[in-house]
This record gives C-alpha cells, sequence and structure tokens, in this order.
C-alpha cells in the first residue's frame, strides 16, 4: 500500500508539472493557483510566443474599462480551410475555472499538436479559437476584492450589467423571475438598459459575425451541470444532447448532469449559447464547471478554514465555492472532455 501511495503522489505532481506550470509560473498569484489581470494576459501572449507556428493572438475589442479582449487562435498554419470550434469562459468575473479551464485546453492543443496523435487529428479537422476572459474588468475587480479580503468577487462588468443576460434575445422571456434576467440593476442578473448594450457583448457578436464557428462550449461554475441552448424543436435538442453526451461520457472522474428544461421552464434569458445557435446556428452549451461542496472542501483541506454562506442562493457564495483550489482534479476530469465534445459536434455537422 505504502508503494502505490508514493505512485500516486508521483503520478499527480507529474500532472501539476506538464499540464499546470506553464501558466502558473508565469508570475504573481492574488490566490493559490489563480494570476492576477496583468499575469494571466501574460500568459496569454507566451502562449503564442513559445507556439507562433500555431498561435495568434486576435484583439477583438475593448471592456468597458478600455482592457483588451483577446481571442486565442490554435491552427495548423498550412494554407487549408478548416472549420472553427469556440472555447469561451470568464463571463462572470468571479468564475476564474473557467478562465483557468480554456487556458489549459489551449496548453493541451498546442503541447500536443504532431506528438499527441489525436490532438493531431483534431487539428488537422478543426481550427480553435480560444476566449479564456470575456470580462476583464469583472476579472480585475474580483482580484482587488480578493486582496482586501472579499471573498463575494464580482460577477457582472464594470457597469454592473450581467453580460450573460445582455445578448440578442431570440424571443421575449417568457418567465418574469430574477434568474431569467432582471430590470434592477443590484440584481446578480440585471440585463441592462437593452440587449447588446455592453461593449463587451458588442465585441463578441461582432467577432461571432467575423468567425463562423460551428460548435462553441461556454464555461461557468459551479454546478457541475451542462445547460444547452434553449431547443423549440426536435433536432436542436437532439444535436445538443449528442454534443453534451461526448463530453461526458468522457469525464474521467466526476460526471455532470445534462439538463432538459421543461417547456414551462425553457425561457430565453438573453445568454450566449441561445445568440449563438438562433443566430449563427452554432450548437452551444454552458458547462457548470465543478462542485460547490467539492471545492469548499479542497479549500478547507488546504488553507484550513471554512469558506462558503450557506444555503441554497449561490450568488452569495464566495471566491472557493465557485473556484476549485485543487485545479488539477478539475482539469483532468473535464479538460479533454472539452475536446471529444467538440468533435462530436464536428461529426454532428458533417452528417
Amino acid at each position: 500500500m505504502r508503494m502505490r501511495t508514493i505512485r500516486i503522489k508521483i503520478c499527480g505532481l507529474c500532472f501539476t508539472l506538464f499540464f499546470l506550470v506553464p501558466f502558473l509560473l508565469t508570475g504573481a498569484e492574488f490566490a493559490p493557483n489563480y494570476p492576477d489581470f496583468e499575469q494571466m494576459v501574460d500568459e496569454i501572449y507566451q502562449l503564442a510566443n513559445n507556439y507562433p507556428e500555431l498561435v495568434e493572438i486576435e484583439n477583438y475589442g475593448q471592456s468597458v474599462e478600455k482592457r483588451e479582449l483577446l481571442a486565442i487562435h490554435i491552427y495548423k498554419k498550412d494554407g487549408k480551410v478548416r472549420p472553427s470550434a469556440m472555447i469561451a469562459g470568464n463571463i462572470h468575473g468571479n468564475e476564474m475555472i473557467g478562465n483557468r479551464m480554456a487556458m489549459a485546453i489551449a496548453w493541451r492543443l498546442v503541447q500536443g499538436a504532431e506528438k499527441d496523435p489525436w490532438i493531431d487529428e483534431l487539428l488537422e479537422k478543426m481550427e480553435f479559437w480560444i476566449l479564456p476572459c470575456l470580462n476583464p474588468d469583472g476579472y480585475d475587480k474580483t482580484v482587488e476584492l480578493y486582496k482586501k479580503g472579499d471573498l463575494a468577487g464580482h460577477r457582472k462588468n464594470a457597469n454592473q450589467v450581467d453580460l450573460n443576460r445582455n445578448f440578442l434575445l431570440p424571443a421575449p422571456r417568457s418567465l418574469k423571475i430574477n434568474w431569467a434576467g432582471s430590470p434592477n440593476k443590484e440584481h446578480p442578473n440585471y440585463y441592462g438598459p437593452e440587449p447588446l448594450s455592453e461593449p463587451e457583448t458588442q465585441a463578441i457578436k461582432a467577432f461571432l459575425d467575423k468567425h463562423l464557428v460551428f460548435a462553441s462550449i461556454n464555461f461557468h461554475s459551479v454546478a457541475g451541470v451542462l445547460f444547452p441552448a434553449r431547443c423549440k424543436d426536435h433536432t436542436c435538442a437532439r444535436l445538443h444532447y449528442q454534443m453534451g453526451k461526448a463530453f461526458i461520457e468522457h469525464q474521467k472522474k466526476l460526471k455532470y448532469i445534462y439538463v432538459k428544461w421543461p417547456k414551462f421552464l425553457d425561457s430565453f434569458t438573453g445568454e450566449m449559447e441561445d445568440m449563438q445557435f438562433y443566430v449563427y446556428g452554432t450548437l452551444a452549451i454552458d458547462i457548470e464547471l465543478g462542485r460547490p461542496g467539492k471545492n469548499k472542501k479542497m479549500a478547507k483541506k488546504e488553507l484550513g478554514k471554512e469558506f462558503g454562506k450557506k444555503g441554497w442562493n449561490v450568488y452569495k457564495a464566495e471566491f472557493w465555492t465557485f473556484n476549485p483550489i485543487d485545479l488539477s482534479f478539475w482539469i483532468e476530469n473535464d479538460r479533454d472532455a472539452v475536446l471529444y465534445a467538440l468533435a462530436r459536434a464536428y461529426q454532428l455537422k458533417k452528417e
């Protein structure tokens, strides 16, 4: 048993060194395993500097506070035209695990190119657009608050708008509940003065106008579930379910739940997935990374105290509820599963 324990610890260390060191060593961390805003941006450019044969960085806009909105383009620069897939994270500033997962996938692709046959096959079939931080002002504000001892973080943008309730609505909201979007500026789901009122959502729309993507995985936290675009017909539901099923089948440790909303709860909310599907025909799924209970237990074990308020209202949860201190567990669990889901979407689009 002792030898087995030693081997497990060594394997865990190897995983951490191979997959996490490239972005954990880029500079200062404001919290264990989470870089501050400047270091997070540095990592994006480091990726391009290290792998110029595969990576280009596109600045597709600016936030309210004039921070860059960056997209990582990973593709074989051989002149062939390939369809594009998209991975996005951190539209809510305090949900930083989405940023870390997006970057882990970026590193996986560039490190596996021409070395891992499966990764090379993926890059032969498609290009990848990775948008690791859709809400840079919310990210930076969360860092600022954390340093002051406020672990609540900052979900919205600098105009206090929930960006994921600010996209185009395929149809009016059918549910008059705050979860579907609130007119109250103080509410976590405040949808803004009008759809696309914010520079961040305008920039994402312009990006999608310019770069047609056949499928998109958009990271959130922390329910451990998959939310597809709201579907009006069987074909939409079937295609999204097959894409989500591929993700769940390839999760290595813990399986998430694919949510099929009953019709009476299936309201458009101004979320990105609905705009992606109904405006662009993109298969789009919101993946809520992690589990709150497991995240809090991990943080207590590492930091020696309880985190997270009790109760059903997740919006009042603290940083370590939304974000796991042990990144390696969830990256190993979910990273490759995302690529399998996009590969399945590629097949579905060809059928």
